[in-house]
Parts: structure tokens; C-alpha cells; sequence
């Protein structure tokens, strides 16, 4: 592993005086020559912030103008947004000695953060690149730049490179979604540096070594950002100058940190020894606020956990009260407040089964970091176990929540009470649990899927090694209705009236579906496009030809027990242009006139479907909307489609936002569910299951983007989390409300009256109403956003009283 920053070498080095801010309020440096100005540069991705993207882009950063006034809305300064890496490649024209480089910023309001890091790697031939620092880390000998909260330009620089190059390649990782830059500099060295050995890793492209280098860039900002917190809770403590003496110390190693291998390497709190100490502080100032070694506490298993929360008051209790055959959760939090590391030993008592039965399972809720430097409790990992305890590794200063999830299913309905027992601390949480005399189905009401692609290897991060665990846990959570790439439903070959002279190949269809065989609905992304087997859409040809290749495969699926209702085409993804919606009709009234049973489903994004063609809304039998859409463009939007459900299209809901794991499991998951039934969806869709950004997703650190599946992903392994979890009790709970509008509407044939009917009525009236009003406006799906997440257990728990007081009427 190279190291990012590193000290010149001995009498090479010189030193350079500070001129007074230059005229974007920056430090000039003295006595250096700038050997990158007017130099020709490339950039990996072009810059594309609007308001100071323009054509001097492309010359701005090597002219010697810096900005004059607030960076990022004059056109002098180059800006970049939505998360992107930034890779700046400057060539001097020869191989140059080398000192030093400066990348002059600005930052401090409005969302824009520090670079976390800034890769200077040096060339000779625009392949082989060497490292020479981390900026950010060399920069800080000079002062760091402000925190947050005021505007400041700041420059980020060194003159103690001894290096040589013709390319210098910086490689910038944001700190949130903007990267700003108005001028880079390069400095000359001595001509003794082209004699000096380069460090860095040899034969690796610059992309590869930004790509080790980012993991430390996290792990650092990680550290800062954790130090800074911890530090504000030392404020509020009497006897803090000792604290705040060793925060001191942490800081100043922390740009000395070095990130462990790519390999195996998972963003779980804490990252490695100095982080320990940050939250060793925490446990101290914990103590000094009276705070007990081993403090049990709770608050909803859906609200969102932060490593830095200080212990709730109150204690702990589980209390679950379900169906027979469903499956809910509870949790509770551990914090040690003590001097050193605990593990846990814990173990559930009292319940049936015996000691820690089969039907509850135990999961160890640890911190992970993502890609936007948000720490997120949500993976749901197995707790280890020594056969006869669950084990849970708390380090000083640090909260571990522990998971529940009940399983009812083999359960006689009656009222329990056990406890979660554990040592040390003699900590006894209790544990009351009631079962129902009534079960939910084995099969669910309403369709779940999530474009999963279990069909091939290459699609998403779905492998050979995960797919068969990750197609049981997506069974074990309802979903019912796979999703395959159009490689499944190959066309054949066709004459030139359109005739097929040839018929697919059937085996990835076949294989497909017999890894999900008893799956409600197959979906096929068939990704359509303006011609069909080389005929141009809407001709005698293209129409013979479709409806060929549908009747076909319907004729085909049929004889291995599908039913053609059963088999869906998406056949453009989210349309929202007229060229879109001119291939879903042509396509969509030749399948439909073909065979009508088969699925033509469609998930338009036309923020005004008003806009749309009419004739792919009718070319369509089931409509898909993307509920956060639905939820921010308020009535007209929602108007349009339930009108369409009233025409006879078939109305779903799908979302797609992300990264996933800063959504709200319950608000955007869980909640989704209740929305189906609001409005009468029959099918609940998720991107994506299977997409975990290309990477494992215990590492988002790696990651363009943070992981969109609800689960926990790498190449070989499949991890339950809470989003997956929220998605789960939400198809429960909408077949208690399926239950309960089926009692409702078999009384009220029978003529029953009475006061149980009446409350069952008014309850069904008001039930989805309650619990969606916490979704106001789109931003509402962040987990971040406050709300109330109790309200659908307690409505839910409202549901099954009124079942149980309309039984036997």
C-alpha cells in the first residue's frame, strides 16, 4: 500500500513565504514558478454545475485568473455536481521537475464541503502514473480550511513534491454532491528530482489509483466528521480540558491515516484504532454525564440511529402483537459507556420453544458508513453465537442495537412473556408477545417485485454465488413477481413478410422460471426498439412479425404452466418523451390485439402525463407511476392515473430513488404498501433489488453512487436489512386490510349490525388516510426527515382488535 502523503526528501526540499490573499481570497504562494500555466488539460467527466459551466471550461484552470465574487456563480470558476469524481489531467508539454501543486476552492455553505481528498499523480506517457500526494493531507501543515457555516476560499497546496512528470492527474473526491476549482497550479522543482525515484504503485492506471486512494479519503473524512461531533458533546461536560486534549491528538493523525486493502475491506464503525479513541472520548463524557457502563434503552426500530445519540432514558421492552404466520420486529439499543470493549452475551427465556427458540431470530445491527459520509444502522446480520448465547462486540463509546424478528407461523396463539437476558450488567429486558387466533395467508394479496434479474449473471451485482440465497430471501419477503432481462425472450428469425421461420431459443426463459416456480407473475424488460427483426415499426412486417413472436411464446410458457395473464412486457423503462411513447404504442396494439391476456406494463415519468400520448396510456394495461412523483405533484398528477384505473388499466406503484440506504425503511418501504391499497395498486415494485452500484455493498466507499437494494450485497454473500424488513411488514399490512374490508363486506351482506361492525367501518374508512399523512412532499422518504413511526403498528394493532371483536358474528 502506498502512502498518500510523505515527507520530501531531505535537502531537496525548500520552503516558500505566503504572499497576502490574491484576488479569490486565497494565500498566494511566493518564489514558485507555475510551469501548468496556460497548459492544455482534459477532464474524465465534463464539469456540468449550470451556473458556472460555460466554454472557457476548458482553459479556466491554467489561465492565472482566479475568481472575483461567490465562486460558483461566476463563470471563471468549474464546477461539478451529483457526487462525481473529479480527474483533472494536466499536460506541461515535457517531463518536468517537479515541487509542488495547489488547487484553490471554495466551500462552506450552501451544501459545498471540502474536498475529502485530492490524488496528485504524475506521468510521463498518460498510462503509467506514479503517486506523488494526497493534497488535502500536505496541505494542512498550512491550516486547515474553515468549517462549515461560513463562506470561504481556500487553497489547497505544497511545495515539498520531489517528482517528476509531463502528466499531473489530480483526482478530486467530493465531500457531499459539488466539487469548485478556479485555478490549478504545478510548480518546478530542481533538476535533480528526474534523478529521484518515483513512489506510488507502478502499471496501474490513475482510475485504479484513485480507486485505493478513495477507501482513505472516506475512512479520513469519516474520522473528522465523527471527531467533530464527539467533540461537541465533550462541550457540555464540566471536567472536559483532558478530553478535548486528546481529540486534539487524534486530529492531528488523522491525515496521516491509511485505509486498509480494497479486499474485504467493510465500512463498519469503527474503521480502525484512532476511530476507537474518538468514541472512547464519547464514552468518557458519557460517564462524566452519569451515564452506567452498560446503558439499555429504545427507541422505534424504524427511526434512524446515530453512532453520537447519547443513551435514552426509560429502559427497554419488546412488545409484539401479531397475527399467526406473519412476521414482525422490535429492537432495542446497548451503549457502553465503559473503559474498554464488551461482548455481550445474551439469550431470550420464558418463551415457547425454550431457550432461545427457533421462531425469533437475533440480529446484530452494525454501523456502516455509505457513500455520502451518512452512518447508517440498517444491515441485519446474524448475531454469532457461542450455541448457548448471541454475542455482541460493543466498543467503548459505541451503541449496538439488537434486532427481533418474530415468525409466528408454527406459534399456538396465546399470550407469552419471556426476556432477553444478558451479561455483564445483569441486563434484563422484557419480553411480552401475543398471538392471534387468526392467520394471514400463506400467498399475499398484493404483487411484489424489483427488477431482481435473476435470470443472467451480468445483470446488476446478481452472481453465480449470491443468486440462489438471494432468490430465497426475496421468497421469504413475499416478492412474487421476478423480473428478467430481455435475453429470456430471444425473436427468432423471420422471413420478409414477417413470417418466423425460425423460433427462439427457449432455455434462459426455462431456466428462469424454474428458479422461481411459484412465482404469481414473470416480467420481462423487453427493451424495445424502432424496429423489430429489421422491420420498421408500423409496417405489415413489424406488425406480422410481434404479433408472431408474442403468440409463439405465449404458445411456449403456456406448456410449462404459465399462463399468459401471467407473463408482463416492459417494453420502454420510464418513458417520458413522444419518441418513447410512439414505440410502446406501436408495440403495445399489436401484442394487445395478439394476445390480450398478456401484460403490456408501463412506468411512465411524464411529470405532466397530461402531455404523454393518450395512446400509449391505452396501449397499456397496467400503469405503473413512481409514487415519490405521485406524492410531490399532488392531485392533478393523481387524478390523471386514477382515471386511467377507471378506464381499466391496472394501477402499480414503483419507486426508485436512492441511494437506498438513507431512505426511510419505514416511510419510503413500509409505506409504499399502504399507498397500493390507498389507492387501489395491485402491485408494489422497488429498483433494485439486485443493485448494488457495481460493488459490495459493505463498501459504498467505492461506490459512483450508494447501493440501491434494500439488502446487503457483495459477489458471494446476501445480507437481510431493514429496508428489505420494512418492505415486508408493509405486504402484511396491506392484507390486514384486506382482511378487514372482507369481514366488513360479508357482515354487511348478512345485514349484521352493531357497535364492532360500526368501529370495523370507520376504521377501514380511516385506516390509510392515518398512516400515509406522514407523507407530505417527496422529501418525506428520507430517513433523516422526523416523523412519527409508530402510527402504522398502532393502526395495524387497531385492525386485528376489530377482527377479533367481529369474530363470530
Amino acid at each position: 500500500m502506498y502512502r498518500l502523503a510523505f515527507a520530501a526528501a531531505g535537502a531537496l526540499a525548500v520552503s516558500v513565504s505566503m504572499a497576502a490573499a490574491g484576488d479569490g481570497g486565497a494565500e498566494q504562494p511566493q518564489g514558485l514558478v507555475n510551469i501548468a500555466l496556460g497548459k492544455p488539460y482534459a477532464f474524465a467527466s465534463p464539469p456540468n454545475y449550470a451556473l458556472c459551466t460555460d466554454d472557457g471550461d476548458t482553459t479556466q484552470l491554467t489561465d492565472g485568473v482566479y475568481t472575483k465574487g461567490h465562486f460558483w456563480s461566476e463563470k471563471s470558476t468549474v464546477g461539478w455536481g451529483h457526487d462525481e469524481h473529479v480527474i483533472v489531467t494536466i499536460d506541461l508539454g515535457t517531463v518536468q521537475p517537479i515541487r509542488g501543486v495547489s488547487y484553490n476552492t471554495a466551500a462552506g455553505v450552501s451544501g459545498v464541503a471540502w474536498p475529502a481528498l485530492i490524488l496528485v499523480m504524475v506521468s510521463d506517457d498518460d498510462k503509467t502514473y506514479y503517486v506523488a500526494c494526497d493534497l488535502v493531507a500536505l496541505s494542512a501543515e498550512h491550516g486547515e480550511p474553515a468549517a462549515k457555516g461560513h463562506y470561504v476560499v481556500h487553497r489547497f497546496w505544497t511545495d515539498q513534491l520531489v517528482t517528476h512528470g509531463r502528466f499531473v492527474k489530480l483526482a478530486i473526491m467530493p465531500n457531499g454532491a459539488y466539487s469548485f476549482v478556479d485555478e490549478i497550479e504545478v510548480y518546478r522543482g530542481m533538476d535533480a528530482f528526474f534523478g529521484q525515484p518515483r513512489t506510488g504503485l507502478n502499471g496501474k492506471d490513475a482510475k485504479e489509483l484513485l480507486k485505493d486512494a478513495v477507501i482513505t479519503g472516506h475512512v479520513r473524512q469519516r474520522l473528522k466528521d465523527d471527531l467533530i461531533a464527539v467533540r461537541e458533546i465533550v462541550k457540555s461536560v464540566a471536567e472536559r480540558e483532558a478530553l478535548e486534549r486528546e481529540l486534539a491528538g487524534i486530529e492531528k493523525m488523522i491525515p496521516r491515516v491509511q485505509a486498509p486493502p480494497l479486499e474485504d475491506f467493510r465500512t463498519i464503525l469503527p474503521l480502525n484504532n484512532l476511530h476507537k479513541r474518538i468514541f472512547a472520548v464519547q464514552a468518557s463524557a458519557w460517564r462524566a454525564k452519569g451515564i452506567k457502563p452498560l446503558a439499555v434503552w429504545q427507541k422505534n426500530c424504524w427511526d434512524m440511529l446515530s453512532p453520537t445519540e447519547p443513551p435514552l432514558a426509560g429502559g427497554a421492552m419488546i412488545d409484539v402483537v401479531m397475527m399467526k404466520n406473519e412476521w414482525r420486529s422490535s429492537a432495542f439499543n446497548v451503549s457502553n459507556a465503559g473503559t474498554t470493549a464488551t461482548t455481550l452475551q445474551l439469550s431470550i427465556a420464558g418463551l415457547p420453544g425454550g431457550r432461545n427458540p427457533k421462531f425469533v431470530s437475533v440480529r446484530d445491527v452494525p454501523f456502516t458508513d455509505t457513500r455520502s459520509g451518512v452512518q447508517v444502522a440498517c444491515a441485519l446480520p446474524e448475531a454469532r453465537s457461542d450455541g448457548a448465547n448471541y454475542l455482541f462486540q460493543i466498543e467503548s463509546g459505541m451503541t449496538r442495537q439488537v434486532w427481533l424478528t418474530f415468525n409466528s407461523k408454527d406459534i399456538p396463539a396465546g399470550e407469552y412473556e419471556g426476556q432477553v437476558v444478558a451479561e455483564p450488567g445483569a441486563i434484563r429486558v422484557p419480553v411480552r408477545l401475543k398471538v392471534c387466533p387468526i392467520a394471514l395467508p400463506d400467498q399475499l394479496t398484493l404483487h411484489l417485485g424489483g427488477w431482481d434479474y435473476t435470470d443472467a449473471n451480468s445483470a446488476r451485482d446478481v452472481t453465480e454465488q449470491n443468486r440462489t440465497v438471494f432468490i430465497r430471501y426475496l421468497q421469504e419477503h413475499f416478492v412474487d413477481t421476478p423480473w428478467a432481462t430481455s435475453s429470456v425472450m430471444p425473436i427468432g428469425k423471420y422471413n420478409n413478410d414477417g413470417a418466423m421461420i425460425e423460433p427462439p431459443e427457449t432455455k434462459y426463459f426455462k431456466t428462469w422460471i424454474d428458479r422461481w416456480p411459484n412465482a404469481r407473475k414473470y416480467f420481462v424488460f423487453s427493451n424495445v426498439g424502432e424496429r423489430f427483426a429489421g422491420f420498421e415499426m408500423g409496417t405489415p412486417p413489424f406488425k406480422k412479425a410481434v404479433a408472431s413472436w408474442i403468440t409463439w411464446w405465449v404458445a411456449q410458457v403456456t406448456k410449462w404452466n404459465v399462463k399468459p395473464e401471467q407473463l408482463g412486457l416492459l417494453l420502454v423503462d420510464e418513458p417520458r418523451k413522444p419518441e418513447q411513447d410512439k414505440v410502446i404504442v406501436e408495440y403495445g396494439k399489436v401484442i394487445r390485439e395478439a394476445q390480450p391476456k398478456v401484460i403490456v406494463w408501463e412506468n411512465p415519468i411524464w411529470r405532466d402525463p397530461q402531455k404523454a400520448n393518450p395512446e400509449m396510456f391505452a396501449a397499456s394495461s397496467t400503469l405503473c407511476p413512481h409514487l415519490p412523483m405521485w406524492i410531490s405533484l399532488g392531485k392533478p398528477f393523481a387524478d390523471f392515473y386514477l382515471k386511467q384505473r377507471e378506464a381499466g388499466r391496472e394501477l402499480w406503484f414503483y419507486t426508485c430513488s436512492g441511494p437506498d440506504k438513507l431512505l426511510d425503511p419505514y416511510a419510503c418501504h413500509r409505506m409504499q404498501q399502504w399507498f397500493c391499497w390507498k389507492y387501489d395498486a395491485k402491485g408494489s415494485c422497488f429498483w433494485a433489488f439486485g443493485d448494488s452500484s457495481g460493488a459490495s455493498t459493505w463498501n459504498e466507499y467505492v461506490m459512483k453512487v450508494g447501493a440501491y437494494t434494500p439488502l446487503f450485497l457483495d459477489a458471494r454473500t446476501v445480507t437481510q436489512g431493514k429496508h428489505m424488513e420494512a418492505i415486508r411488514e408493509g405486504m402484511e399490512d396491506y392484507d390486514y386490510l384486506q382482511m378487514l374490508r372482507d369481514r366488513v363486506v360479508e357482515l354487511q351482506r348478512k345485514g349484521a349490525k352493531g357497535e364492532a361492525v360500526a368501529a370495523a367501518e370507520a376504521l377501514l374508512a380511516s385506516s390509510a388516510d392515518r398512516v400515509t399523512a406522514c407523507m407530505k412532499q417527496q422529501n418525506d422518504i428520507n430517513w433523516r426527515e422526523p416523523k412519527d413511526r409508530s402510527i402504522a403498528d398502532q393502526v395495524r394493532v387497531e385492525i386485528l382488535t376489530a377482527l377479533l371483536a367481529m369474530d363470530g358474528l
